[in-house]
């Protein structure tokens, strides 16, 4: 007769052989993003901690974990700290609101069956409610109105256009199938198209002239993002490594313009960014590789504690390749030109046009 076994007991619980105890992997979800956002320049220079503390938990918690990393703290203290953050969200709110409700279950649990990007959004939901973190967090933040524009062929304005609509988003996603379509065919040959493409709205056709698709629904931006954060949508984990060598290439092959992203209209004064780091996922656990701030193609591996150096962005492609290790997140930001100055190639601001 079988053993019963009592998982409610770490005493008690032994892992199968032949299965992997992820454990100790239970809080990667926020360790890659933490290795992000330690090493995301203009994140960084736009949190201020010396702001009077709040009485938020998790965003205490979050401070802690930078204060010991600031402080180089030995690896206990640091996990320590991102287990106390990762309790801390997963306290926030009441178990049934039904706004983030998922995420914050999972988390209390251990987090083993996180969605990186949702626990992204919910660590940004917390720290933009807070002065000592709201800025560094907003600079992620994309906000615009949907619009539809006059018929191009006689100029009237359908009666029931879309005006105004508003529109704040954090991490635009795409699917890695339209990425790695784009890489292998050039159509279309940007990052910024695909995820456009993604979330475009269609064409309406003209209640006057009965023209179709000739009244554009486009949108209208307020506010651009001064670092930028995407998401990548993979339907299964057993994804073709040739397929993954062509997605990371293709995303890290140009700068982008952050306001193309999101409207095809642009702005007069593009906002240049280069991919700074790759959130990856590979046998239930994230980990993160981030490209070295000063501008240099010098990449590094993190994985909990571990920081390894990798080379140059090939050799990331390698790795995820051989792994392989499937992006879920892609970071870019303006990196800087002079580490000692602080100054940037291109100072990204999100004012008017």
């Amino acid at each position: 007769r079988a053993a019963v076994l009592d998982y409610d007991s770490d005493d008690n619980f032994v892992v199968p052989e032949g299965l992997v105890d992820v454990e100790r992997r239970s809080n990667c979800a926020l360790d890659a993003i933490v290795a992000v956002l330690w090493r995301c320049p203009t994140f960084r220079e736009e949190l201020d901690f010396a702001a009077a503390a709040g009485s938020d938990a998790a965003v205490d918690a979050f401070a802690a974990v930078f204060g010991a990393l600031g402080r180089r703290a030995d690896d206990a203290d640091v996990d320590a700290a991102v287990n106390e953050l990762r309790e801390a969200l997963a306290a926030r709110g009441e178990p049934d609101d039904g706004d983030g409700d998922g995420v914050r279950r999972e988390l209390a649990t251990g987090g083993h069956l996180l969605d990186v990007a949702e626990v992204f959004a919910e660590l940004a939901a917390v720290l933009e409610a807070s002065p000592r973190t709201a800025g560094a967090t907003k600079a992620f933040r994309t906000k615009g109105t949907i619009r539809q524009q006059r018929c191009y062929k006689c100029n009237h304005q359908n009666d029931d256009a879309v005006d105004n609509l508003a529109v704040d988003e954090l991490a635009r996603s795409a699917p890695a199938a339209a990425l790695v379509l784009a890489a292998k065919f050039n159509a279309p040959d940007n990052v910024e198209e695909v995820y456009r493409s993604a979330h475009a709205h269609a064409a309406k056709s003209c209640d006057n002239c009965h023209k179709l698709q000739a009244c554009k629904v486009d949108m209208h931006l307020l506010k651009r993002p001064r670092a930028l954060v995407l998401s990548v949508g993979w339907f299964a984990t057993d994804a073709d490594p040739d397929e993954v060598t062509s997605l990371c290439r293709f995303v890290e092959r140009e700068s982008i313009d952050a306001s193309r992203v999101f409207s095809a209209e642009g702005r007069k004064a593009p906002c240049t960014l280069d991919l700074l780091a790759i959130v990856v996922f590979k046998d239930a656990h994230y980990t993160a590789f981030v490209r070295s701030a000063d501008g240099e193609d010098a990449w590094t591996y993190h994985d909990r504690r571990s920081t390894v150096a990798v080379g140059d962005f090939e050799a990331v492609v390698t790795r995820c390749r051989d792994g392989p290790m499937l992006p879920y997140l892609l970071f870019y930001d303006a990196l800087i030109a002079d580490p000692e100055r602080g100054l940037r190639y291109v100072r990204c601001d999100d004012g008017g046009l």
